[in-house]
């Protein structure tokens, strides 16, 4: 017993003497008690050997990492001889001592790491790891940190040549975006799994690109590139990633929106859409953040409503003039347009098909060449001008207006679209066909006078119809060549709703109602409920 108490003393004095120079009070006595078996299992050099390394991590990084990991060692040291000698455990601990010098934490991180590392890939696959985390620690440890973390997946996916790629890749990644690489470390198997080395070299490459702007939408684009690459191929990636970069310059929560939302709109309508959303929601966000956000929110449902209307190619035509406008004329007005669209494709429909609205927008935007203006009234009067003329009188327009534009300047040209200066009146008479009700209007009154025996109003509109005090209709008839067959068509036209003023169509009287009721019931008698 007196041997065995005279060994422990001076052990124990041994074990204090390692400890004294970074540890006292109770934590040294503490150590001293942990530490005290391991003795027996790996000798006091080999005691030596672990207290150096934590001495180490003491002196350059972290007492109370040193400490933590001292805490540990009889635990990992026991765990670690049922894979080999004191040797082994020496040869473990001697690896993680190029890494203590630049960052304790990771050398931690890689003495945690060591059983699963072992029984994953061997001691041989532990030393080359250790290796490539010396190289790594000395550029970022924070990178060499997360490597180790994620390395046991790696490595069995793409082996060490593969790991030792992907830490390359990551610590290319300026320190100031670290979160990049992190990013990227932790999505690195299941990106490898869908796309490949290759893949996740270029997805690191865009995302890096990106996070010159933003964080946020580089981290998004690390996400969504699979389902990207999935559905549009790399070059389109390509595409959406510089799209994302230049809506980043003016704003970062409008440029991850818009990457959330790219690969439901490509599937749906094409990349082309949502370079014109991209587009017009960048010249928004110049003035007004709140507005191009509310933009891209109220996008997908816009685009389900104008593919009712038509499909993909329409709602890039739509966008795309859109687009157009705010960028060389004024992005209110574009949004504007954007929030009438359906109504104005509705009364467009009512004269012909989707490619009657896709050519409506095509000859805007070839008005929009000399003056934007003028182009956006062109649309806007559109529907009118093409049930007073035709779209070939529409076509007419566009070209007259243009040279106007050219020759006199957008505010005639405009003047002139809207109906507003005193050519417009000549230049449409002379390229419509047809009677105009404008024409025949006097006449037409004087005959309904007569008949009706009163004055009554006469109201241009799409179709002949009256409300009981007015009659309405067709601004111009053109159903047959003939100048007179048209006036006559009018005739029969205001005649028909004459009749329904005439003989009561409109005509109701409460008082008579009692008289209709007593005759039913002289007829057929009183029903049991009605009286």
């Amino acid at each position: 017993m007196a041997w065995i108490s005279i060994k422990r003393a001076f052990g124990v004095r041994k074990i204090r003497k390692l400890l004294n120079e970074y540890y006292e009070g109770e934590v040294l006595e503490k150590l001293v008690g942990e530490l005290y078996p391991l003795l027996d299992r790996i000798g006091y050099e080999g005691l030596e050997k672990v207290v150096g390394l934590c001495s180490q991590i003491a002196k350059d990084h972290s007492v109370r990492t040193a400490v933590s990991l001292l805490e540990m060692s009889p635990e990992l040291i026991d765990r670690l001889l049922n894979y080999g000698d004191k040797e082994l455990v020496l040869n473990v601990y001697g690896l993680c001592s190029p890494v203590a010098r630049y960052s304790g934490g990771t050398a931690a991180r890689l003495l945690e790491m060591s059983l699963i590392l072992i029984d994953r890939v061997g001691y041989e696959g532990l030393e080359k790891i250790a290796g490539l985390c010396t190289l790594v620690v000395q550029e970022d440890s924070f990178v060499a940190a997360k490597l180790l973390g994620i390395c046991p997946d790696l490595v069995d996916r793409v082996g060490y040549e593969g790991l030792e790629k992907i830490a390359s890749l990551c610590t290319q990644v300026p320190n100031d975006r670290r979160f990049i690489a992190a990013r990227l470390l932790e999505m690195s198997p299941a990106l490898i799994d869908r796309v490949g080395y290759e893949g996740l070299e270029k997805i690191a490459r865009l995302s890096s690109q990106v996070a010159n702007y933003s964080g946020r939408t580089a981290v998004r684009l690390l996400g969504l590139s699979p389902a990207l690459i999935d559905k549009v191929g790399y070059d389109v990636l390509e595409e959406v990633a510089g799209l994302c970069t230049q809506v980043a310059q003016e704003d970062s929560f409008v440029a991850a929106r818009l990457l959330e939302m790219s690969p439901a709109l490509i599937d749906k309508v094409g990349y082309d859409v949502l370079e014109e959303v991209a587009g017009l929601c960048t010249q928004v966000d110049k003035d007004d953040r709140f507005i191009a956000a509310k933009l891209l929110d109220e996008c997908p449902a816009l685009i389900d409503r104008l593919l009712g209307y038509g499909d993909k190619e329409l709602v890039t035509t739509v966008y795309g003039f859109c687009s157009q406008v705010a960028r060389d004329y004024n992005w209110r007005t574009a949004v504007r347009l954007l929030g009438l669209s359906p109504a104005l494709i509705d009364r467009l429909l009512r004269y012909g098909d989707k490619e009657l609205v896709k050519d409506v927008y095509g000859l805007s935007s070839r008005v929009a060449r000399y003056s934007v203006r003028t182009a956006v009234s062109l649309l806007e009067e559109s529907p009118d001008l093409i049930g007073r003329a035709d779209y070939e009188g529409l076509e007419k327009v566009a070209h007259q207006a243009s040279e106007i534009a050219k020759m006199e300047g957008e505010e005639k040209a405009t003047s002139f679209v809207k109906g507003e200066s005193s050519e417009y009146a000549d230049f449409f008479d002379s390229i419509t066909d047809g009677l105009e009700l404008k024409r025949v209007k006097p006449v037409l009154l004087h005959y309904l006078n007569a008949l009706l025996g009163y004055r009554i109003e006469i109201v241009e509109a799409q179709g002949a119809t009256t409300d009981g005090e007015r009659i309405f209709l067709p601004g111009r008839v053109k159903d047959f060549k003939e100048e007179a067959k048209n006036f006559i068509m009018y005739k029969v036209l205001a005649t028909h709703e004459e009749a329904h003023l005439e003989y009561g169509s409109f005509d109701f009287e409460l008082r008579r109602v009692q008289d209709v009721a007593d005759k039913i019931k002289a007829k057929y008698g009183e029903r049991e409920g009605i009286k």
